[in-house]
């Protein structure tokens, strides 16, 4: 595999990517089964077979990564910090402070 930048955004004056980039299919370093940001806004965990684990819908907030979960009947928001973001990889930093890690699957 050629070099893989990815690009700090934590500090002032860095790029931030735009949602289009975002959008796709992502490997978590936390997950078994794929995340899929859509270009729409929603969001899926999905099983090989496409059974949906589950779902809710996203948002770039600045230098945030903001999810509102479906849940209950109702929507949870948590927003993490982008860490780093390159074509095929972003991190995530949690409301812990541990990083999460996305690879790129298409």
């Amino acid at each position: 595999m050629g070099g893989l930048a990815l690009q700090a955004v934590g500090c002032s004056g860095q790029a931030v990517p735009d949602a289009a980039s975002l959008a796709g299919t992502w490997k978590s370093s936390r997950l078994a089964t794929p995340l899929h940001l859509h270009a729409n806004g929603d969001w899926e965990i999905k099983t090989d077979d496409g059974a949906v684990l589950q779902y809710g819908v996203w948002r770039l907030e600045g230098r945030q990564l903001a999810w509102f979960i479906r849940l209950n009947g109702g929507l949870v928001r948590e927003a993490n910090g982008l860490v780093s973001f390159g074509p095929q990889r972003f991190e995530l930093r949690e409301l812990d402070g541990s990083v999460t890690r996305f690879d790129r699957l298409e």
